[in-house]
C-alpha cells in the first residue's frame, strides 16, 4: 500500500492554534500616516499539542504521521479540528435540500468573488442556510490528479437567501490561483501544509505508552 500526498492527518488534540499570517510591511509617511503592503499571500499557520490523555492507538498514530511527513519535505491536509463543519450544521448536513431540489451536501454549485477577493457569493445553498463567525469554506481542485486547496474563514455571519445564494466577508481573500473550476465547499474544510520542524517536538512516552507534544506546520499554496 502506498501513501498518496497531500496525506491526511490524525484527529484528537488538546489545544490548537490555526490562524492566517499576513506577510506585510509598514509603509510610513513624512506627515506621519502609515500605510501597510502586502508582499504575498496570507498562510494560514497551525499548531496542535497533544495531551497526554489520548489512545495508545492515536499516539502511534501521531508518531508515524510525522515520520512520513520527512520532515518539510511531503505535504498533508492540515485543518482547524475544532471546525469540521459550520456551527449551523454541526454533525454534517443530512436532511438538507438545496434550492431547487437536490440533497446539499456542503458544496456550492457555483461561486464568485468580488474585485478585493474578500467576498464570496455562493450558489446552491439550502434557504435560510447559516453561515455563522469562523466557518470556514474551502475551495478544492486538482493539477495533476494531486489535490490542491485554498481556505477562507467567515468574518461576518451570512443567510442564504430564497434563491439559495450565501454572500459571505472571508479572511484571508481568496488568492488568484484558485481556478474558476475550483469546488467551494464547507464540508470538512482544509489545506495543503507542510510541517514546521524546528516548531515541531514529540515528547517522551508514558508509562501508559501515550506521547504529548507540539506539531506546526505552514499552509502551501500550489496552482
Amino acid at each position: 500500500m502506498s501513501l498518496v500526498f497531500p496525506v491526511e492527518m490524525p484527529w484528537g488534540v488538546a489545544s490548537e492554534y490555526f490562524e492566517p499570517e499576513r506577510l506585510d510591511a509598514i509603509s510610513p509617511t513624512n506627515d506621519g500616516n502609515v500605510s501597510g503592503v502586502t508582499l504575498g499571500f496570507p498562510l494560514w499557520r497551525a499548531r496542535w499539542t497533544l495531551g497526554q490523555s489520548i489512545s495508545r492507538q492515536t499516539s502511534e498514530e501521531w508518531r508515524a504521521f510525522i515520520a512520513v511527513l520527512r520532515g518539510q519535505q511531503r505535504t498533508f491536509l492540515g485543518y482547524d479540528q475544532g471546525r469540521r463543519y459550520p456551527l449551523s450544521a454541526p454533525d454534517g448536513f443530512a436532511g438538507l435540500t438545496r434550492v431547487g431540489g437536490g440533497a446539499f451536501d456542503g458544496s456550492a454549485t457555483s461561486w464568485s468573488v468580488n474585485t478585493t477577493r474578500d467576498e464570496a457569493a455562493l450558489s446552491g445553498f439550502p434557504a435560510g442556510f447559516v453561515v455563522s463567525i469562523g466557518d470556514y469554506i474551502m475551495w478544492r481542485w486538482e493539477t495533476g490528479g494531486v489535490k490542491r486547496r485554498a481556505m477562507s474563514r467567515a468574518v461576518l455571519p451570512a443567510v442564504a437567501n430564497g434563491s439559495g445564494v450565501a454572500t459571505v466577508l472571508v479572511e484571508p481573500p481568496l488568492p488568484t490561483l484558485v481556478p474558476g473550476s475550483a469546488v467551494a465547499d464547507m464540508k470538512e474544510p482544509a489545506c495543503v501544509m507542510k510541517q514546521v520542524t524546528d516548531e515541531t517536538k514529540l515528547g517522551e512516552k508514558t508509562r501508559t505508552l501515550r506521547i504529548g507534544g507540539t506539531i506546526a506546520a505552514i499552509q502551501v499554496l500550489l496552482p
